[in-house]
């Protein structure tokens, strides 16, 4: 048995800011009841997570969601992740931070894979993962840029230090989210949503 997810990720702070801000955002979260001051709620694949709190229903969409439904613990990640929408978590392009074209992984026709398409971005994320800067170069300009400020691949992954995992909760409001990146120091986020 699964379980649907959907994770706030900081693409922008850098690991050694990931652990005093996501201290910050608990305390922010806890203060705003929206989840509760212990981890003590089981989160599938980890260990325990922050239980949702007396206002957890006022961050979130239910509409769609059968009554009752369970909000499950709220998972905190302060180190280097490719936050995954888990199945079927395959982006069909990336744009490029520079010319803002976007790089085809898959043909739109046959959605076949590309050959080679994805080659640069599997090794910058090797690199990535190993607390190297990775660099990507542009297929379409030719610019390098670093892996973490390629975009459009949100539906699928993310790449960053500090990420808030929702486990089990109705998709969270535009005004939460929002209020979210503000309290991120307005980094640039990714909202990644998926079924494990």
């Amino acid at each position: 048995m699964g379980d649907y997810f959907q994770t706030i990720v900081d693409t922008e702070i850098s690991g050694a800011d990931a652990v005093p801000m996501a201290a910050r955002i608990v305390e922010w979260l806890v203060a705003e009841g929206v989840v509760g001051p212990d981890r003590t709620e089981p989160v599938l694949g980890g260990g325990p997570g922050y239980p949702p709190g007396p206002r957890h229903r006022a961050v979130v969409d239910s509409a769609g969601w059968s009554e009752p439904w369970q909000a499950g613990g709220l998972e905190v990640v302060t180190t280097r992740t490719v936050f995954d929408a888990g199945q079927y978590a395959e982006p069909s392009g990336a744009d490029c931070p520079r010319c803002a074209r976007t790089t085809e992984f898959r043909d739109e026709e046959t959605w076949d894979d590309i050959p080679g398409a994805w080659d640069p971005f599997a090794v910058a994320e090797g690199a990535w993962l190993a607390g190297a800067d990775a660099p990507v170069r542009c297929a379409h300009c030719r610019a390098e840029s670093p892996l973490t400020d390629w975009t459009g691949m949100d539906s699928a992954f993310a790449y960053g230090s500090l990420g808030f995992t929702f486990w089990g909760w109705p998709d969270l409001t535009p005004r939460f989210l929002a209020e979210f990146g503000l309290r991120l120091d307005k980094h640039r986020t990714a909202h990644v949503r998926g079924k494990i």
